[in-house]
């Protein structure tokens, strides 16, 4: 049978240069559709445009509407713009959270809103459990809806959980492609400078690449201004200071061309999350830098560090196995879930 899904990785028209798309959902959006084949989805819609009839109608003539990982999860979250429990009830199918995650933010998950409990709450009066990414995003929703505390199954994402790794293939070793990830984030400026200087410094002769998961100089030129009055530094520097530095930028267009790319490096270092789990999927070695709660969560749950870049050198002798021990032991977690949605929803 056919399922919806909402994701972020869909940027509505009307938001296109001011909300830049990353690709990192993308690879969330892709690993949920290959998790939960043999079923399909039917339709995608945008969690950053709010619904209308023709979309609950959509959603309803589907098994389930499958909200797609990321971290949306805050004190005042509503799933899709606007929704409340009036909207709420249009959906007659139940509502899947599959691998969601809290904002990553400790300022922005204090308490919930009345109104996002009773979103939860009626969400899950339909559903037997829901799936959620990290130690600190579950015991958020027990602190803050206790009663319904047995339906919240710690799963991770479904980036984590790569043939490769499953299987025990070995992780890569003496890199010669290196790819570095940035985020803009914050103040993003000196903490991803120090990885691009580490690499280029350490991996001398070395093919080095800086892919963009975001690429921001697609930004309409309003809020690049707007950013720069906040002394906000443009993503075009950052890109040159690598390319001085021996780089080449990569612009992947699609997840299957990010991944394909991935799929030739031998290391990744950087701030992506999802690039660390995708490579360390595929058995290629990953460091991830700090940038907010998001690297602490899967840090936790699965037992790499989050590496501080002023200190890249003293992480680079990690056992990775230790990794992989953590994920097999989740994994079954996650194919509890997946069973469940296969046989008692889709």
């Amino acid at each position: 049978m056919n399922y919806s899904v909402l994701t972020p990785y869909l940027i509505p028209k009307e938001l296109e240069g001011y909300k830049i798309q990353n690709i990192g959902d993308g690879f969330i959006l892709l690993a949920i559709k290959n998790i939960l084949e043999p079923f399909n989805a039917l339709f995608e819609f945008s969690s950053r445009k709010i619904l209308v009839q023709e979309d609950f109608d959509k959603i309803n003539s589907t098994k389930a509407l499958i909200v797609a990982g990321a971290n949306p999860l805050n004190d005042e979250y509503t799933i899709s713009p606007s929704l409340n429990l009036e909207s709420l009830k249009k959906i007659k199918v139940p509502i899947i959270f599959l691998g969601v995650g809290y904002s990553g933010l400790d300022s922005l998950n204090l308490k919930m809103t009345n109104l996002t409990k009773n979103i939860l709450l009626q969400v899950h009066s339909g559903i037997e459990y829901s799936s959620w990414r990290c130690p600190i995003t579950v015991r958020y929703l027990e602190a803050n809806i206790p009663e319904i505390k047995s339906k919240f199954l710690m799963t991770g994402c479904p980036v984590i959980y790569g043939e490769k790794l499953l299987s025990g293939q070995p992780f890569t070793d003496n890199p010669e492609r290196i790819a570095v990830t940035i985020t803009e984030r914050g103040n993003w400026w000196g903490r991803e400078k120090k990885t691009i200087d580490f690499v280029a410094n350490k991996f001398k002769g070395k093919e080095l690449f800086l892919v963009l998961h975001q690429d921001f100089t697609k930004k309409k030129l309003k809020t690049k201004i707007k950013d720069l009055l906040k002394l906000n530094p443009p993503a075009r520097l950052i890109h040159w200071y690598a390319q001085c530095k021996g780089f080449k930028i990569i612009k992947p267009v699609s997840v299957e061309i990010c991944q394909h790319f991935y799929d030739s490096c031998d290391l990744h270092i950087g701030s992506r999350l999802h690039a660390h789990l995708y490579c360390l999927s595929n058995c290629s070695k990953s460091f991830l830098t700090y940038v907010d709660g998001r690297a602490t969560g899967f840090s936790e749950y699965l037992g790499f560090p989050a590496v501080d870049v002023d200190n890249i050198e003293s992480f680079l002798d990690y056992d990775f196995e230790i990794y992989r021990t953590n994920v097999l032991k989740h994994y079954k977690n996650m194919n509890f879930f997946i069973n469940y949605l296969k046989e008692k929803i889709l």
